[in-house]
């Protein structure tokens, strides 16, 4: 009757034709994405590699609950832990200086004070900038967290075994806060192991405290590195992102913690990783630092 029909074979041949391009088409589409994306990880290798080269010194701040001022005003919170992270990939080593809180310097526009004050009055530059003062060294991140984030931490990876060295028992009723520990070999769940790390009721005061600080320090790196931690964490990733958005603030590089965590895992905590407080003598309750002495503690640091 006129007009054009195809023949049930060329109807047959034309319709594969048409998947055929759809599958061509979605292959190209992944083999691009594949592509970007082994040439995003060769790249970020690269990168992790150059970190794992150069050192690094990274400020980790652990504040306190903000507080209201004069005016009724919520002010920024005081710096209660002060770190700093020498990290030196060729030398195998990483040095941890603890900075105490009641240590006096001259902060610019608001006279001497303690350290910990500096947050307050200029938050993380004004910070920055007393440390680099203070250790004759650049301050290339940092990392803050408050005593929440810290509590969960230690819940997220199961609690840290530690040696609690003498009886802890204090209330700060402001706070609603209970330090209740005893004596001897236990593992610590969050809301203790804050309180290990902030118990000061002791003759030396915050520098017996920083010394609690680092022994915690060394047994929470010590956890980390088992495997059993590792899969707890990766089973935990939403507790993770929760963290990471309400506890944590960080200006270092994804780059910057790959490298970080690869070193870490290479590093035996009791070899490599030293731990010290800045020397320094009383002053009433202050901590008044030795410049001198601290420039030849940090020496072997300054130039890898």
């Amino acid at each position: 009757m006129g007009g054009f029909a195809l023949s049930p074979l060329r109807a047959i041949t034309e319709k594969p034709r048409l998947y055929q391009k759809l599958l061509v088409a979605a292959t190209v589409v992944m083999f691009l994405s594949l592509l970007i994306i082994y040439f995003t990880i060769v790249h970020l290798q690269h990168q992790v590699g150059e970190v794992l080269k150069n050192p690094l010194n990274i400020l980790v701040l652990g504040v306190d609950q903000a507080k209201l001022d004069e005016q009724g005003e919520e002010e920024l919170p005081r710096t209660d832990t002060m770190l700093f992270m020498a990290v030196r990939p060729k030398m195998s080593k990483v040095a941890v200086f603890s900075i105490p809180r009641d240590s006096l310097v001259e902060i610019p526009g608001y006279g001497v004070d303690r350290i910990n004050m500096a947050h307050v009055y200029g938050g993380y530059p004004l910070t920055k900038l007393m440390v680099e003062k203070i250790m004759e060294m650049p301050v290339d991140g940092y990392v803050m967290l408050n005593f929440e984030g810290f509590k969960e931490v230690v819940d997220l990876i199961g609690g840290v075994e530690i040696t609690v060295d003498k009886r802890m028992l204090y209330e700060d009723k402001s706070a609603g806060f209970i330090i209740d520990l005893h004596p001897g070999l236990q593992k610590l769940d969050g809301n203790d192991a804050l309180g290990y790390v902030r118990f000061r009721r002791d003759a030396l005061g915050d520098i017996t405290r920083t010394k609690r600080q680092q022994q915690f320090i060394m047994a929470l790196l010590a956890k980390i590195k088992q495997k059993e931690t590792l899969m707890r964490v990766l089973g935990n990733l939403p507790e993770i992102k929760k963290l990471s958005d309400h506890y944590f603030q960080t200006n270092l590089q994804l780059k910057e913690i790959l490298g970080l965590g690869l070193l870490f895992e290479k590093l035996n905590p009791q070899e490599n990783i030293v731990s010290t407080t800045l020397p320094g003598e009383f002053s009433g309750p202050y901590w008044r630092l030795h410049p001198q002495k601290i420039r030849y503690l940090t020496e072997p640091f300054s130039t890898n």
